[in-house]
This record gives structure tokens, C-alpha cells and sequence, in this order.
């Protein structure tokens, strides 16, 4: 066989690795962008999700304030007639006419039926050893129970989100990386002797570098 022959089979050895890299980069880089348009769309989600916690937290925190707030309301009011009508009760005792102590009489009664109907509207529960009225342990019931029903805390969806979002764009990196390795493996149609496998080294560097990178982003992140 002659060198000229020699050097053609060579040559066209050559072409056929450099094509098949080429259609094996491409691909690879396509699988990458999948996988990054994948944790693209799973970051959105996942931003979602905490943009509708945070919307049920602030919902919560609303509704909770005005029930609770509402009842510490009746609770004073409770406590407000229940003192009134203790203190007239008093006078009564010192009242100096039988009408007066009718007029009295029925200023407690009435100021004790306040009392009486008050306490119907807010949670005995919630009282304190001294009588006082916990709002603070109340809200702090009222999420509890709001958090067994729908999601109230934003912070490990926001905190997933970045992650994807972190990670889709390190495999957009490595897409680049990719496709900067196809266009060392397409220059190599225009250069002669040595520089073609220089062009192809570099490429196939590129190349190795981009799908470790994407395989251990994929991995790890």
C-alpha cells in the first residue's frame, strides 16, 4: 500500500472520530439541557409553592389576630361588667332609700348579664392563673392547628428553589462547555497537519470536562 493511500486512511479514520465525537457531544449536551430545563421548571414549582405559603402565613397571622384579639375584647368587657356589678352590689349596701335600692339592684343585674353573656365569647382555656387573659398562647395554638392544614412556612421551598435554580444554571454551564468542544471539533475542517489534532485534543478535553461537570452536578446538586 502506498503512503499517499496510507495517509488517506488515516485521514479518513480521523474524520470518522472526530464525526462521531461530534454526534456523541451533541448528544450528551442535549441530555444536559434537558436536565437543566428539568430543574428550571422544578425551581419555578418550588417558588410557587413558597410564594403560597407565605400568602397562607400572612392569611393566617390576619385571621388568627382578629379572632383572638376579638375574644381578649369580650374577655375585658367580661371582666369590665363583672366588676361593675360587683361594685354596685356594694352601694346596694349602703343605699339609703328602698328606690335606690331597686335602681341599683337593677343596674347589677344588668351589668352582671353583660358579664355572663361576654364570657360566653372568648376561651376559658386561655385564662392565666391571675386571671388574665394569654393572647399569646392562643395565637400561638391557633397556628399549630393552621399548620396541620396547609403549609405556612415559605423558607425550605424559597431555599429549594435557589438550589435548582443554582443548579440549572451550573449545567447551562456545562452545556456551554459542550458546545465550545463542537466548535473546536468543527474547526478542524479547516486546518492542516498537526493544528487539526491540537483542535481535536482541546475539543475532546472540553468535551470530557463539560460531562464530568454535568454528571457530578447532576449528582450532587
Amino acid at each position: 500500500m502506498s503512503e499517499t493511500a496510507t495517509s488517506q486512511n488515516g485521514n479518513d479514520r480521523f474524520t470518522t472520530v472526530v464525526a462521531i465525537m461530534i454526534a456523541l457531544v451533541a448528544l450528551i449536551g442535549a441530555v444536559v439541557a434537558w436536565r437543566a430545563s428539568v430543574a428550571d421548571d422544578a425551581s419555578g414549582d418550588a417558588d410557587y409553592a413558597g410564594l403560597r405559603a407565605a400568602i397562607n402565613a400572612e392569611e393566617t397571622r390576619a385571621l388568627n389576630a382578629t379572632t383572638a384579639y376579638a375574644q381578649y375584647g369580650a374577655y375585658v368587657a367580661y371582666q369590665r361588667n363583672s366588676a361593675l356589678g360587683d361594685l354596685i352590689a356594694e352601694d346596694m349596701a349602703a343605699a339609703a332609700t328602698d328606690d335606690e335600692v331597686l335602681v341599683l339592684n337593677s343596674q347589677r343585674a344588668d351589668a352582671h348579664d353583660m358579664a355572663i353573656a361576654s364570657e360566653r365569647l372568648f376561651q376559658q382555656r386561655f385564662l392565666n392563673r391571675d386571671d388574665t387573659y394569654s393572647v399569646e398562647r392562643q395565637l400561638g395554638e391557633m397556628w399549630a392547628d393552621a399548620s396541620k392544614q396547609r403549609d405556612l412556612n415559605p423558607e425550605p421551598q424559597f431555599a429549594e428553589a435557589d438550589r435548582l435554580s443554582d443548579k440549572s444554571s451550573s449545567l447551562l454551564a456545562a452545556v456551554g462547555v459542550l458546545a465550545l468542544a463542537l466548535v473546536f471539533y468543527t474547526l478542524i475542517e479547516s486546518a492542516n497537519g498537526r493544528g487539526r489534532y491540537v483542535l481535536f485534543a482541546i475539543g475532546t478535553l472540553l468535551a470530557i470536562g463539560g460531562t464530568v461537570a454535568a454528571i457530578v452536578l447532576e449528582a450532587a446538586v
